[in-house]
């Protein structure tokens, strides 16, 4: 179980810059309408993944900001956050802290296929409008396989 706490923290980290909250029936149709760019509020993540055969759940909550400039530079200020995995199967449940960061970097939307590139990573935004996003990232590390969602709002 420390390699799958590692192996998710690990990608937790190098997705960390994606998660972002909010809440409503209404924000989660299938729309990408709006301009990514802005400051989002970060929050929310939830998803599934597979682990030597074992599904695991994934939640997790985060606190902070991430800008999209115009010039196709990030900012993001990860103020604190957590992920918890647990595996039904084996009663297993573990909540991992996210250390406070801040990051820069360089992002690319493609608003024709909605997909998402910071710093090489590649998302997929599920929903984009002028309150909220969700985006879509797969896990496939260390054996660890699955998706996360991760939800932002301004």
């Amino acid at each position: 179980m420390k390699f799958l706490k590692k192996s998710l923290k690990v990608t937790f980290l190098a997705l960390s810059l994606l998660f972002l909250n909010a809440c409503s029936s209404d924000e989660d149709s299938d729309k990408t309408v709006a301009n990514i760019e802005g400051v989002w509020q970060l929050g929310r993540m939830y998803g599934k993944a597979k682990y030597t055969g074992m599904n695991a759940t994934l939640e997790g909550d985060s606190e902070g900001t991430m800008e999209f400039k115009n010039d196709g530079t990030y900012d993001s200020n990860i103020i604190s956050a957590y992920l918890t995995v647990s595996i039904p199967s084996i009663n297993y449940s573990e909540t991992t802290p996210i250390d406070p960061a801040m990051d820069s970097g360089v992002y690319f939307y493609d608003e024709t296929n909605d997909n998402l590139e910071i710093d090489g990573q590649i998302s997929k935004v599920v929903v984009l409008n002028e309150t909220f996003m969700k985006v879509k990232t797969l896990i496939n590390d260390s054996g660890v396989t699955g998706e996360l969602y991760t939800e932002y709002h301004r």
